[in-house]
Order: C-alpha cells, then sequence, then structure tokens
C-alpha cells in the first residue's frame, strides 16, 4: 500500500517548464531597446509587457502555458502618475513648496499602499493559465498596515530606542577614544539585529497578505506563515555576512581610530603622507569586494531559503502543495555564469542569461498534487477601469517568486 502511494505521489509530481530561447529573446530586446531609443523612452512600458509577454507565454505547467494579457497603456499611464508624484516630492523638498503641495504628498503616501493592492490585483487578474485567470483581494487597512504603519513602527521605536540610549550614553559614560570605539560597534551591531527583525516581520506580513489572499479562478491559496521562521532566515543570512564585515572592520580599523583620535582632537591638516593614503585607498576597494562577496552570499541565503521556506508554506485549493528544490551553492553558480555571460558580452548576453535563469527557477518549481482533479473555473470579476485602477495598474509592475 505505501509503495503505491509513493508511485502515485510521483506522478501528481511536475515541475514546471520553459520553453524559450536566447536567441529569440535576444531579437526581442533588440528591437525593444531601438524602439526605446528612437521614442526617447516612451516605449518603455510597451517593451517591458513584450518581454514579460514572451517569458510568461514560453511558461507551460502540465501541457498549458501561461498568458499574460496586461497592455503597455495601461503600464504607460501609471508610469506617468508615478513620474509627475516625485516631481512633486522634488520640489516640495527642496524648492519649498507651499502647503497644499506637501498636503497632496502626504495623501499620496497615505493611499499608495491600496494603489499597490489595486495593481497587483490588476497584475493577477491578467495572468491566466488554461483560460483561467488569477485574483486578488485585499483591504486597504490590512495593505496600508503592511505595507507603512508596521514598518513606520518599527522605525520609530527603533528611533526613541537610540535617543535614549545616546542620550544615557554622553550623560554616563566620559567620552574619550575607547569609549567612541564601544560605542560605535554597539550601534553597529544592534543596527544588524534590529535591521533583521524588521526585514523577518514585515517578509513575513508581506507573504501572508500575498498568498492568503490569491485566488486561481474560483479556488484559493493559503499559507502559515511564520514571522519567526522568516526572522530567523533573515539573521541567517545576517551570519552568512558577519564573517565579511569583521574581516572588513579588522583591515579598516587602524586608519579609522586614526581618524578618529585626530578629529576629537581636533587637528585640521591632513595626518597621512602619499603612501599612507594609497594604503588606504587599497583598503577601501579590498572592503568594497569583500562587502560586494558577502552581500551576494548572504542575499542567495536569503533568497533561497526563503523561497523554499513559503513555497511549502502554499496550499491551493487544499489539495495541491508546492515545493522549491533550489540551493544556495547552485543559485550562486546560477548568478557567476549569468553575470560573466553578461558583462564579459557588454550586454549583448543578457538576453541567453535570462532565458538560463528563467529555465532553472521553472526546472526547480514543483506542484504536488492532481490537477486534473480539480473543478477549476475562471471567476467573474472584470478587470476595474475607473481612473484610480487606471493609475494603479503599473504601480508594482512585477510579482516575481
Amino acid at each position: 500500500m505505501s509503495e503505491q502511494q509513493g508511485c502515485t505521489e510521483v506522478n501528481y509530481s511536475r515541475n514546471l517548464m520553459f520553453h524559450g530561447l536566447g536567441k529569440e529573446y535576444f531579437r526581442l530586446c533588440i528591437v525593444n531597446f531601438l524602439l526605446i531609443i528612437v521614442t526617447l523612452g516612451i516605449f518603455a512600458p510597451w517593451a517591458f509587457v513584450r518581454s514579460k509577454k514572451y517569458l510568461y507565454s514560453h511558461t507551460e505547467l502540465s501541457g498549458s502555458r501561461f498568458s499574460y494579457n496586461v497592455t503597455g497603456s495601461s503600464i504607460f499611464i501609471s508610469w506617468v502618475f508615478a513620474g509627475v508624484f516625485l516631481l512633486s516630492l522634488y520640489m516640495s523638498i527642496y524648492h519649498h513648496a507651499s502647503a497644499p503641495t506637501w498636503c497632496l504628498v502626504a495623501v499620496v503616501i497615505l493611499f499608495l499602499p491600496w494603489l499597490m493592492m489595486r495593481s497587483i490585483r490588476y497584475q493577477m487578474q491578467s495572468t491566466m493559465l488554461n483560460n483561467v485567470r488569477f485574483n486578488f483581494k485585499c483591504s486597504g487597512l490590512k495593505a496600508w498596515w503592511v505595507v507603512l504603519g508596521c514598518p513606520a513602527l518599527l522605525f520609530a521605536v527603533l528611533y526613541f530606542i537610540c535617543l535614549i540610549t545616546m542620550s544615557v550614553v554622553f550623560i554616563v559614560i566620559s567620552i574619550n577614544l575607547k569609549n567612541m570605539m564601544i560605542i560605535i560597534a554597539i550601534c553597529v551591531m544592534f543596527g544588524f539585529f534590529w535591521g533583521g527583525l524588521v526585514q523577518g516581520i514585515t517578509s513575513a506580513l508581506w507573504l501572508r497578505l500575498l498568498f492568503n489572499r490569491l485566488s486561481f479562478g474560483k479556488q484559493k491559496f493559503s499559507a502559515e506563515i511564520s514571522i519567526r521562521k522568516c526572522t530567523r532566515i533573515i539573521f541567517g543570512g545576517i551570519l552568512v555576512l558577519l564573517p565579511f564585515m569583521v574581516a572588513i572592520v579588522g583591515l579598516n580599523l587602524s586608519w579609522l581610530i586614526k581618524a578618529l583620535s585626530i578629529t576629537m582632537s581636533g587637528y585640521v591638516e591632513s595626518p597621512y603622507t602619499l603612501s599612507e593614503l594609497e594604503s588606504i585607498s587599497s583598503m577601501i576597494k579590498i572592503s568594497y569586494y569583500l562587502y560586494f562577496f558577502g552581500a551576494v552570499l548572504c542575499w542567495s541565503y536569503i533568497y533561497v531559503t526563503l523561497r523554499g521556506y513559503y513555497f511549502n508554506s502554499v496550499v491551493f485549493s487544499e489539495k495541491i502543495a508546492f515545493r522549491s528544490t533550489l540551493t544556495v551553492i547552485g543559485f550562486i553558480i546560477q548568478l557567476v555564469i549569468n553575470s560573466l555571460l553578461t558583462v564579459c558580452t557588454l550586454g549583448f548576453g543578457y538576453p541567453w542569461a535570462r532565458v538560463r535563469y528563467c529555465r532553472y527557477l521553472a526546472s526547480n518549481t514543483w506542484v504536488d498534487g492532481d490537477l486534473d482533479a480539480l473543478d477549476l473555473q475562471d471567476h467573474d470579476d472584470k478587470i476595474a477601469a475607473d481612473i484610480v485602477s487606471r493609475i494603479s495598474c503599473g504601480i508594482v509592475p512585477d510579482i516575481s517568486l
């Protein structure tokens, strides 16, 4: 009986397949690039949509291919709105704009989470598989808490903790070089800890928001996402980065101490010789490469581990499960090869790199369960055509899982 169940489970497990070709995607990218140049950038939304349509239409699940029905004009309207908003924000900050302008900027920021949810809904409703559309529904209040409320509260707590701590430190501890170095070290460690905590909480809230309000046709997705687990994954990534940060501090500690001591003494002339400046420049370059390499490892670990966690947590229609079989080493190898392919060809190899990456992700994305046994029917919700919906369509133009 167990052997039969094992065979049945294998038969009902299938991975995504990507059939795109580098030469086809290269031709599409070249045409997009030329049209963007000729139109002075106006064609960019249509180029974005054409690229996504190609990638979606060459991705297959169980014999059916995805389709992406977003229009370039809808993205264009959103991007124009975003450009006007950013220009207004710039004018408000740097040119002492009037109170009404500041109020307009504040209102847009306040309603931004709601606009983002409308954008995600449009993207989902425009994505189809086997003539069945995805859907996404989320209340404005829930969106506001996840996008703005919770992060703002966490950073406000961080600000007040730092303010109170620094006030107490400057009152109790005498300011000298040794104490300053200890204070800086504690602040850096606390910054890493709090940053990881904020990222873990916000990641869990975002994943809960997305998957528990996502549906395919009339069937719904659900996911049990743990804040504790997401936070542990983020801290795991920080631990991967930590040895590189320690090495960077070790390389630069001597000249940083000297610079800090000179600053505290009030000495204004340069205390370094030409050879010392060259040595410092070399150490800064080495530190940059160390940090870049450590950041790539950190991000790869977080992405692969977090993707594996939430894929295993998501269930569709209470019958279909998902798996991600990405590995950190395999993912880093993909990044290195694709980066070299793009850089060494001065960008001309990007289409092949993108196709390789999509094929790699598809082959490591699995769906477990009998899809044919589901009674899949398209939902009845139509794409909203009001002015707010049109403005919000392209605010979140890409949702990568």
